[in-house]
């Protein structure tokens, strides 16, 4: 019998028990084509964005323990860091480093949602991208500085300013698309929405509509990297769109 394939998850345990990771594997577009087992491992914060706060939620010793109990017990043969804040807070050295020293502690390939941006974005070709970014201005700073070490240029950029994972949770983000690619019209460059708190996958091609662009939210790109560790054969096209025949290796 082949053996059963698990993707692992680490997420921020910070208040909204209704995230889109929670059953993902039961959705009846995940399932398509059949769909991998998903197990999520929880990380306790506050949720605060914060720089600080970030640093350490990001910590390798905080992420590792949780990290192995899903290898050892819930059996993952890929782990996906599934923070956008907590895993490009210290710029894309501290990422790498960060994602490194989790594989040497799993055991297994990893990647956290800030890589999973940068090699998004790369394998569909792009160099330039807008951001549409719930995080105050100065975490926004970091993550702009981030992308541009990764080789990417960041254009037109929204503020919204959420202090807390819980109020990027509750954001309309489909409203929100909407109002900014009202003013920024440039249709050649993607939309990038970071935040894993906000619910995105149900509403990937609506955001694209809306946009009249590519869009690529947080929830996107993780998943799409992590199946793409797992080697998995059936990538769901509702949730990642584009990125379905996107080349990509991990680099």
């Amino acid at each position: 019998m082949p053996v059963e394939k698990c993707l692992g998850i680490l997420l921020p345990e910070d208040g909204p028990p209704d995230y889109e990771w929670y059953g993902l594997d039961r959705s009846p577009a995940f399932q398509e084509g059949g769909a991998p087992r998903i197990e999520v491992g929880q990380i306790k914060s506050d949720g605060h964005h914060a720089s600080e706060a970030l640093l350490a939620l990001g910590a390798t010793e905080r992420l590792a323990p949780v990290g192995e109990v899903l290898v050892r017990e819930g059996r993952a043969q890929a782990v996906i860091w599934a923070c956008t804040s907590g895993s490009f807070i210290g710029g894309l050295e501290w990422a790498q480093a960060q994602a490194s020293d989790l594989e040497k502690r799993l055991g297994v390939p990893v990647i956290s949602t800030a890589l999973a941006f940068r090699e998004a974005v790369l394998a569909l070709g792009y160099r330039c991208v807008d951001l549409l970014s719930p995080y105050p201005a100065d975490v926004t700073e970091q993550l702009v500085a981030f992308l541009h070490d990764s080789g990417v240029t960041v254009g037109n950029i929204k503020v919204l300013d959420c202090p807390y994972a819980a109020d990027s949770h509750q954001v309309d983000i489909v409203q929100e698309v909407r109002a900014f690619c009202e003013v920024n019209h440039d249709e050649e460059i993607p939309l990038l929405v970071p935040d894993t708190a906000i619910n995105t996958l149900e509403l990937v091609d609506t955001m694209n509509r809306q946009a009249g662009r590519v869009v690529l939210t947080a929830n996107q790109v993780s998943l799409w990297a992590g199946l793409r560790l797992l080697q998995w054969p059936h990538l769901p096209a509702r949730y990642l769109n584009g990125l379905v025949d996107a080349e990509w290796q991990k680099s």
